[in-house]
């Protein structure tokens, strides 16, 4: 039997890999179901996955990641050629990233250490912050160049389908052009809207939308490289329907992209049914 490609979400990742660190505040059926997965992910059983959007994003201390998004800035760079009268001009988005809390590190590094990989995408000018720091092993890359295209292109698809829904990254432009208009700004890219938050109601807000941004992400990563099962114990309730995992959103993300969720205890009940026995 094939085996099963998992993608973990932020809300299971730190469960599964370090079980034992979680045992007080997870409840015996849910720490049991941790073991069980964490011991699948060390044999080999499942190959587990995770979004780059967790470590760009989620695992970034709360203020954190409202300074981040705010201070970016859309930058061009021109540069001459010497073989001829032509020049090369580049345009991206500049990211003051902050420092990783030590813990989110030893996280990351411990899901490196039971074999985990981190999925890229989606990639495009204004919203791309790669994880940095983790040594080349931290992606999973694709096998070959036309695996790459067609993952990317799938990638790609999902996430301009969360956006038409509102879904995904979509909030957290809808606050930055608001914060803009607002302080009559023209001309400003929806990152430096993001500073215009007035309170911690309004940052709160943006906090939200960035998670919800990265949910998107994961989901859209998720379907480019073709995974089988997403793995969240999130319901999506804090950010009501704007939710990627509000069950309307997961019920049409599996209906039209084939994207299956399962709990942490779904998943170890799957697996022991697999092995002909039962979680722990």
């Amino acid at each position: 039997m094939p085996t099963l490609k998992v993608t973990f979400d932020a809300s299971t990742l730190t469960g599964v890999v370090t079980p034992d660190l979680c045992s007080g505040t997870s409840g015996p059926a849910s720490h049991a179901a941790h073991l069980y997965i964490h011991d699948a992910l060390k044999t080999g059983q499942i190959k587990g996955y995770f979004s780059e959007a967790v470590a760009a994003l989620d695992l970034l201390g709360k203020e954190d990641k409202v300074s981040m998004v705010g201070k970016a800035r859309v930058v061009s760079e021109t540069t001459a050629i010497t073989t001829g009268p032509a020049i090369s001009i580049s345009v991206g988005t500049r990211w003051t990233v902050p420092p990783m809390h030590q813990k989110s590190k030893d996280l990351i590094r411990a899901a490196q250490e039971l074999g985990m990989k981190a999925l890229i995408g989606p990639r495009h000018l204004g919203n791309s912050i790669p994880a940095r720091d983790f040594g080349n092993d931290f992606y999973e890359h694709y096998a070959c160049a036309a695996d790459l295209v067609a993952g990317s292109n799938k990638t790609h698809e999902v996430e301009a389908a969360l956006l038409r829904r509102g879904l995904g990254r979509a909030r957290v432009v809808e606050l930055g052009l608001e914060y803009s208009r607002r302080a009559g700004a023209t001309g400003e890219v929806w990152m430096q809207g993001i500073e215009r938050a007035r309170n911690d109601t309004e940052r709160k807000a943006v906090r939200r939308a960035i998670n919800e941004w990265a949910d998107g992400d994961a989901v859209a990563a998720h379907t480019g490289y073709g995974n089988d099962l997403f793995c969240t114990n999130d319901l999506g309730k804090g950010s009501g329907h704007r939710s990627v995992l509000r069950p309307n959103n997961r019920a049409w993300l599996q209906s039209d992209y084939g994207v299956e969720f399962v709990t942490t205890l779904e998943l170890a009940q799957r697996l022991g049914q697999l092995e002909g026995g039962a979680p722990r």
